[in-house]
């Protein structure tokens, strides 16, 4: 084996150290021979420790590190899927991915003061003229006909008063009381109603809607059952409750 120098000054950590011997050696770095490797690197801790260089933590748990990938090299592996595993799959990623910084930095090393010789212009102040108000054609007329059109304008943003619905919207009061006792009294007589006999006769729609809060209200006191047909299309409204009186002044109106 040749015989490599080395400058120690040179390294930044373990990463770097070993870039630098893959780099001497000329191997690529997917393809590292650990062996050789291990024993240039071991020379250089051995090199710092008699120069008395300050040598971290960082230095020894890479070369356990490599002792450890050459002693899985001698005994080879197989994975889950009978495959062999390179002991030096993960020692390989780390290294391209320091290597991928160590060139950023490099090309950001280089550009930091690339914009030392650029020069840029700063914005000229440009001072407006002052604003000419010419008060000679102002009138009484003028201010009235300006007010007008603001005035105009502004009643159009705001809403319709109440009084331009009279007459299109109105206010209907239903018994929903009234309404439990006409359904009850059908219940009474044939045991059994459609739903959508309930709404026959209706003539608006509070009092639709009166009507099906009172057919809730029923199914809340246990008076009433409500099914489906056998074809689907409605639903049956059966008395289940025995008693057919009812105290119609208890329920909320």
């Amino acid at each position: 084996m040749t015989q490599l120098s080395f400058k120690l000054d040179s390294f930044e950590g373990p990463l770097d150290l070993l870039l630098m011997l893959i780099k001497k050696n000329k191997v690529s770095v997917y393809d590292i021979p650990i062996a050789e490797i291990l024993e240039q690197y071991l020379e250089v801790m051995k090199q710092m420790e008699e120069l008395d260089l300050e040598m971290s933590s960082e230095f020894l748990v890479m070369a356990a590190t490599l002792l450890q990938i050459k002693s899985k090299m001698l005994l080879p592996q197989e994975d889950e899927e009978g495959e062999d595993e390179d002991p030096r799959t993960e020692l390989v990623r780390r290294l391209v991915e320091y290597q991928r910084i160590k060139e950023s930095i490099d090309f950001f090393r280089e550009h930091e003061n690339s914009d030392s010789v650029l020069f840029f212009k700063l914005p000229d102040v440009i001072e407006r003229p002052a604003a000419v108000i010419d008060y000679s054609a102002l009138t009484v007329e003028n201010l009235l006909e300006a007010y007008k059109m603001s005035f105009a304008k502004l009643e159009r943003k705001l809403p319709p008063p109440k009084r331009s619905f009279s007459g299109i919207v109105g206010h209907e009061k239903v018994s929903v009381r009234e309404r439990v006792r006409k359904i009850w009294n059908k219940l009474v007589a044939k045991g059994r109603v459609l739903f959508r006999d309930v709404f026959k006769g209706t003539k608006s729609r509070p009092e639709a809607v009166a009507s099906f809060l009172a057919v809730l209200e029923m199914i809340k006191l246990n008076k009433i059952a409500v099914d489906e047909t056998i074809d689907g299309k409605d639903y049956t409204i059966t008395k289940i409750s025995d008693d057919d009186k009812f105290n119609f002044e208890e329920l909320e109106d």
